[in-house]
């Protein structure tokens, strides 16, 4: 007699099997080729899983079947959830439960949800611990990458202008590079007032975001442009770590619920409660995808991605792809559980 094949941590539910299997392929390689069974009944999919499963992914018509697994069967289970129609119904459920860290919107035209997107979700979900990748490696191989590190007001009015300039000899429409101008605005305005906290965590300058500041050397943000010719990506980092999980997905489904159905095409300011809620859902739906990584105490990243292939009018029919991942390092627990 045959010995059972063992049973897998990492799996798929979806309806379409050839969609399925193209997304295990993907997620099989990102995880150190480990066994990602397929399977569009969950019954089937539940005989193979293991008693403690790390990941599943799935379409977000099995959503709510995904997060009753979550909450009463498998503690250790996360969750990547795609979708091709709107992502407000599970942009709520992500805020009520925090092992549903990937939100992948997948566009009408594609045969199924961007590789890297998955990858990437893959790798930071089973290896919490490791550095988040570089700029130059989410994007193709060959990518330009523009650099700016600015320490004053007037160095963040002179960026946001270059980076409309590089938008632009990029291949972006003017509409597009006018867009990006402002979300470099809106990521510098977080990354210069918000971000930075004194040696007590007290925030130094959003008290006055209307007010010039000149950063310490220890505070100064980088700002990056980057592009392989298909895609456009924005990035801001941070030496802080401030910003949380909570702060992301409070931001967006706030400025979701005030917008009604048409929130993700015409954003608003949600400034009710200040900090780093300001403009979230703004910098959400600014691009196609959103990778949100931080490092407690130690450093936020947060990157937009745009598709230069995709016309501006057409984008806004899309759903955006959401990622917040957090590196919790080891001293980070200990300050946790000792509740510094």
């Amino acid at each position: 007699m045959s010995a059972s094949p063992p049973k897998a941590t990492i799996a798929v539910l979806e309806r379409n099997r050839v969609v399925g299997q193209r997304i295990a392929r993907v997620m099989a390689a990102a995880s150190g080729l480990q066994d990602v069974p397929v399977a569009s009944d969950p019954a089937e999919l539940r005989a193979r899983l293991s008693e403690r499963p790390l990941l599943l992914g799935c379409d977000a018509a099995d959503l709510d079947l995904a997060l009753e697994w979550a909450a009463e069967r498998y503690p250790s289970m996360h969750l990547l959830v795609w979708t091709s129609g709107s992502t407000d119904a599970i942009l709520h459920a992500a805020l009520k439960e925090p092992r549903l860290s990937s939100i992948v919107g997948w566009p009408s035209f594609a045969s199924m949800p961007r590789p890297w997107e998955i990858a990437l979700a893959v790798r930071r979900i089973l290896k919490p611990l490791a550095l988040p990748p570089r700029l130059s490696d989410l994007l193709s191989w060959g990518a330009t990458i523009v650099k700016w590190r600015p320490r004053t007001s007037d160095d963040r009015d002179r960026t946001v202008t270059e980076v409309a300039h590089w938008a632009e000899r990029s291949g972006a429409p003017a509409r597009v590079a006018e867009r990006l101008a402002a979300l470099a605005h809106e990521l510098l305005m977080n990354a210069m007032y918000d971000a930075p906290v004194d040696r007590r965590g007290r925030p130094r300058y959003a008290h006055d975001r209307r007010r010039d500041v000149v950063l310490e050397e220890n505070e100064i943000p980088t700002l990056r442009l980057g592009t392989d010719g298909a895609y456009l990506a924005l990035q801001a980092h941070d030496p802080f770590g401030g910003l949380r999980r909570h702060h992301v997905f409070e931001g967006i489904t706030r400025g979701l619920s005030a917008r009604g159905a048409d929130a993700a095409s015409s954003p608003v300011l949600d400034t009710s409660r200040g900090g780093a809620g300001l403009g979230m859902l703004k910098i959400y739906a600014a691009g196609a995808v959103l990778v949100v990584d931080v490092s407690p105490m130690a450093s936020t990243m947060v990157t937009s991605f745009w598709d230069l292939d995709v016309n501006p009018r057409e984008f806004r029919s899309l759903p955006a792809s959401l990622h917040f991942f957090e590196r919790s390092t080891p001293a980070m627990e200990t300050l946790e559980r000792t509740g510094w």
